[in-house]
């Protein structure tokens, strides 16, 4: 599987959080996106990417607006802390 370039994976889960009309749009790439992660996550952060791929699924799963932003601002935050500790 191709590594994710996870700037791309950020940025696009900004553009959702900043406008969540837009995540029905963008959930292809998304979860392809997350796929993508949990196929190449390193030893020792399987849990980390896991809470990853929960908030940000959780998101396609409520149709409240202010629901999806409080799970994506949760999955950014933590996907902002694992690529600061994977170094990218």
């Amino acid at each position: 599987m191709e590594e994710v370039n996870f700037s791309v994976f950020v940025k696009l889960l900004r553009d959702v959080y900043e406008d969540p009309s837009l995540i029905e749009e963008k959930q292809e790439s998304l979860v392809s996106m997350m796929d993508g992660m949990m196929a190449s996550v390193p030893e020792g952060f399987e849990g980390m990417a896991a809470m990853i791929k929960t908030h940000i699924s959780n998101a396609f799963k409520f149709k409240s607006p202010n629901v999806q932003k409080f799970e994506l601002e949760s999955g950014l935050i933590k996907l902002n802390t694992y690529c600061r500790k994977l170094g990218v």
